[in-house]
């Protein structure tokens, strides 16, 4: 019974395991693809957003910026005419300059060095050393003898947003420069990608950052007082910002955390519509987190807990209603209904099993008849029948105890089956229960009458070999109890007795 409890308990757990396993992992894979779908069309969303409102910025500075562009043009010709008055640049006082024009001057070599400024941080920069292509854009832009304006750009040195004009003198010695920091333009104001940037990354959990990336490597970030460049990144991202560049197709790559969390950084080509110069080409960089997915797994581990715990609970809840559905069935099938000892088919479970593990030990069995038993039902009726059986399983009960268990075959049949026998101890046991049953027919009870009809006659064998079968050991003690009915009833005979009398014969 017990036995039979724990494995229903161990059934109802397994699968209670493996229904919530099953389902927990359905649902988690359902969500998996449903985060991933969603990642997917946040990311298109985002980037789509990101891709038009650089081109509308772009656009509004193209078309509102034509009066700051033809200032420029203006004054860098004006400076060119008083270059052929005064070529002494080193002469000049910058700074009247751009208190008269509102701009920046800048007096660029032919080696593409910064060698007069009024911004004195790009003072000294040397563009042939940090931005060759650059460099030979300038170059051309000295000799042509044209005027040139770029649209958004941002500072070599600090990153800042900044717009640049640029004309040749006319000996093609120098290249004069003008700019003009746009955070203080109104049009740059109304129409700032910074702005939709920093919009974005807080709309969205897993946007991490947007950044612009000019053609040259160095990023629009006017939040930071020093320039930051592709080249200050892990290899992998300078790899793959070259590759976006050259290719003008989106490249990816990711990081991932020994928790599960993932970082994906993407670069993504843009080129403006119309061509202003060295701004014209950019890569956007999209960087995400997947918070929104490692929460929802969160979430997820947490219902798979709470739904393991409902299920165990349920397991232990079915087992207490099994329990009581089956215990008076499982009782049935494993004791005898009148006297509540052991039936036949629980004696061959339990001494199969006695035989199957013995080691040292010898089991014994004591085969029990009632003697005259059918006078008692005659004489006094079956309910005083029924009293003798029931008084006999008591009695043989108290007289085992721990060392062994009772049996009822049926009818007066009874046994008692011994964990570990011995001739001497089987004998005690034999004359203790004669004893017993002899007491009770001069006891001062209502049954006194009954019992004095009854004796019991018992055989009893041992099992010495470990080979030895149910069938075999029952047999013997089965000759050794016929061999106590033929030499008169109310005594005990062990087998080895009745194997010496046979032997002798």
């Amino acid at each position: 019974m017990k036995n039979l409890r724990i494995k229903l308990l161990i059934s109802l757990i397994a699968f209670a395991l493996i229904l919530v396993a099953v389902i927990s992992y359905v649902n988690r894979q359902i969500l998996v693809a449903d985060i991933e779908q969603q990642e997917a069309m946040n990311r298109a969303l985002i980037e789509n957003h990101i891709l038009t409102d650089m081109q509308t910025v772009d656009n509004a500075h193209f078309y509102f910026d034509q009066n700051l562009s033809d200032k420029m043009e203006q004054a860098l010709r004006k400076l060119v005419t008083y270059y052929e008055e005064n070529p002494k640049v080193a002469t000049w006082d910058l700074q009247k300059i751009k208190n008269e024009y509102g701009m920046d001057v800048y007096i660029i070599d032919q080696s593409n060095t910064v060698i007069y400024t009024t911004f004195e941080k790009d003072k000294g920069l040397n563009f042939s050393l940090c931005c060759k292509r650059f460099s030979t854009l300038l170059d051309e832009r000295r000799t042509s003898g044209k005027y040139y304006n770029d649209g958004i750009d941002i500072s070599t040195t600090t990153g800042g947003y900044r717009k640049f004009g640029y004309l040749g003198t006319p000996d093609k010695k120098y290249l004069l420069e003008l700019g003009i920091d746009l955070l203080n333009d109104p049009v740059f104001q109304t129409f700032n990608f910074g702005k939709t940037a920093d919009y974005l990354v807080d709309k969205y959990t897993d946007l991490l950052e947007v950044q612009t990336i000019n053609a040259g490597g160095v990023y629009f970030d006017d939040s930071n007082p020093a320039k930051i460049t592709v080249k200050d990144q892990p290899a992998i991202f300078q790899e793959h910002y070259e590759l976006a560049k050259q290719s003008m197709k989106p490249t990816e790559f990711q990081k991932k955390y020994s928790n599960g969390y993932i970082e994906k950084y993407r670069f993504l080509p843009y080129e403006a519509e119309t061509i202003r110069g060295e701004s014209t080409k950019r890569i956007i960089y999209v960087k995400y987190g997947n918070y929104t997915e490692l929460e929802a797994l969160s979430k997820n581990t947490k219902q798979f807990w709470l739904l393991l715990c409902i299920a165990l609970g349920t397991s232990f809840i079915m087992l207490i209603v099994i329990n009581k559905i089956l215990s008076k069935t499982i009782h049935l099938a494993t004791y005898d209904p009148l006297t509540n000892v052991f039936n036949r088919a629980t004696y061959i479970r339990k001494m199969d099993n006695l035989l199957r593990k013995r080691k040292t030990n010898q089991p014994g069995l004591l085969l029990i008849d009632l003697d005259n038993f059918k006078q008692v039902n005659d004489q006094f009726g079956h309910g005083a029948g029924d009293k003798i059986l029931i008084d006999t399983a008591r009695i043989l009960k108290q007289e085992v105890g721990n060392d062994g268990f009772v049996v009822r075959f049926g009818g007066d049949e009874f046994a008692i089956v011994l964990y570990d026998a011995k001739s001497e101890s089987m004998w005690q046991l034999a004359n203790s229960i004669l004893g017993k049953f002899r007491h009770y027919k001069h006891v001062d009870n209502v049954n006194i009458d009954q019992w004095s009809v009854i004796s019991v006659s018992m055989g009893g064998a041992i099992c010495h070999h470990l080979d030895e079968s149910e069938r075999s050991l029952f047999e013997r003690a089965d000759k050794a109890l016929y061999q106590s009915k033929n030499a008169g009833k109310d005594q005990y005979t062990n087998f080895e007795e009745v194997e010496e009398s046979y032997t002798n014969v």
